[in-house]
């Protein structure tokens, strides 16, 4: 059960780059009797397929498998090497999800000073969950010039729509701590998140609406934006899970996430990164339909 309590949670870790938001809320206890009854099987051998041409992704995915042995018989050392093979291709939740390793001392030894090198890779590459985990800690640091370099790295990763980035930067905008107060700005970021369906951000918003509303007899453009994020706030978001995602199994809707790319050619061990298969590469592929969430959107958690 240890084991498995590990997966799950490495799981979400990567898989909240993987699956819609709405996704989460399913219990642990779904998610767990989803290995323990042997139902993963037929999904890890599909991840092998993959991971053999070439998807890092499922590397990734694969390499949690083996480390907490939920799925399979545990094998650090294979899941190590999965792991840095995929990182070794710059792929970025693996990235950091190694620097998370490092710095937890799970699989590999403790290393802080890895941990950190990975994480600043992420960074570099501009992974949205890596700049909003480093912001933190700048945000955290009582320095106010660390503090600016925070600030500066949690906008950049809110403008890629990471969820978390986008309702922390709101709320410091709305209290004016650390980044300058914009009740303007502020209320627009919680639409954002409002539309989407992200709840906790409904009564910043609505507080937001009555502040701007003071400010109506004073500037007539503020009426106007009012109106419309009263009109957001009133909206009934109806989440609608898509018709690629089935809800008996996490595991399987990534690897059916991932089969559904189009972009693995079975004859080859490399990516294709610039077409999609078809006849003329002698592989068959299901790629997406109009309307299906896309999967870049889906690896960062973004809106």
């Amino acid at each position: 059960m240890k084991h498995t309590t590990r997966f799950l949670g490495s799981l979400v870790f990567v898989c909240a780059f993987l699956l819609p938001l709405q996704l989460h809320a399913r219990s642990a206890q779904s998610q767990e009797l989803a290995c323990v009854s042997g139902n993963c099987n037929k999904d890890i051998r599909d991840l092998h397929k993959l991971a053999r041409h070439g998807s890092t992704e499922a590397m990734t995915l694969l390499s949690m498998i083996y480390a907490t042995g939920d799925g399979r018989p545990a094998e650090p050392e294979r899941a190590l090497r999965m792991l840095r093979r995929a990182a070794k291709s710059n792929h970025e939740p693996a990235l950091l999800l190694m620097s998370d390793w490092y710095e937890r001392g799970f699989v590999v030894e403790q290393d802080p000073a890895q941990a950190a090198s990975l994480l600043q890779k992420a960074v570099d590459l501009d992974y949205a969950p890596a700049l909003y985990k480093v912001a933190v800690t700048k945000l955290l640091d009582p320095d106010p010039g660390i503090q600016r370099d925070g600030l500066a790295l949690l906008e950049r990763a809110s403008e890629k729509k990471l969820l978390d980035a986008v309702f922390l930067l709101a709320r410091m905008k709305l209290s004016g701590e650390i980044a300058e107060q914009d009740i303007s700005a502020a209320a627009n970021l919680f639409k954002q998140l409002v539309l989407v369906g992200h709840q906790p951000s409904r009564p910043y918003l609505q507080n937001c609406i009555t502040l701007l509303s003071a400010q109506v007899s004073a500037q007539a453009e503020v009426a106007e934006q009012v109106a419309d994020l009263q009109q957001s706030y009133d909206m009934e978001i109806i989440q609608v899970i898509g018709r690629d995602f089935k809800t008996e199994s996490m595991l399987t809707n990534v690897v059916q996430q991932l089969q559904r790319t189009g972009l693995f050619d079975p004859g080859s061990m490399v990516r294709i990164r610039s077409q999609r298969c078809d006849g003329s590469y002698g592989c068959v592929s299901i790629s997406p339909r109009a309307g299906d969430r896309d999967l870049k959107q889906s690896l960062t958690n973004s809106m």
